[in-house]
């Protein structure tokens, strides 16, 4: 269902398995043959947008390709598309979250930013342990201005100066091709 190139990983998945829900599909995401998550597919339907959720090992991150593999996901998901990936095997972006950084000042949050994500929020809602792990959620913003208006929000919420320089970074790079539309 999903593949590519990513550094030097070819990114590839198992055969995926339907459900009983007509677009929601299970599979292994791998990296050069080694597990990265366990992953639901969403697929979309009618004004349901699509989405992906990782239960994710973090391995990625060291190799220095994570925002990648993030960018390969923002890719393959349509217009208002979700991203959620679980932090349960991410102690650093676990303790961030704990401390009450926001989702995107952590080492998870950086790199969907840097994949295209623009809005962010961490679900953890304790409802008897069927609630699934916790997890940062990404949306793919469809619109210019969403996604400015985003960026802009998340600028009022990140106390590190290695974010907002990111964030800013990108403020300036959507601001860009506009100033040179004729």
């Amino acid at each position: 269902m999903i593949s590519g190139n990513i550094g030097k990983f070819k990114i590839s998945s198992s055969e995926p398995k339907r459900t009983h829900i007509r677009e929601l599909f299970y599979f292994v995401l791998f990296a050069n043959g080694r597990e990265v998550a366990k992953v639901s597919y969403f697929t979309g339907r009618e004004y349901y947008p699509p989405w992906i959720e990782l239960d994710y090992d973090p391995w990625l991150r060291r190799e220095g390709v994570e925002p990648e593999l993030f960018k390969l996901l923002f890719e393959i998901l349509d217009c208002n598309g979700k991203l959620f990936v679980t932090y349960d095997k991410d102690k650093d972006t676990e303790r961030l979250i704990l401390r009450g950084y926001s989702p995107v000042e952590t080492p998870l949050g950086i790199s969907m930013l840097n994949a295209g994500f623009t809005w962010f929020k961490v679900w953890y809602i304790p409802e008897g342990g069927n609630e699934g792990s916790a997890k940062i959620q990404g949306n793919k913003s469809c619109r210019y201005q969403d996604s400015v208006s985003q960026l802009k929000e998340l600028l009022d919420d990140v106390k590190t100066p290695e974010v907002r320089e990111i964030i800013l970074k990108k403020l300036d790079d959507f601001r860009k091709p506009r100033d040179n539309v004729v």
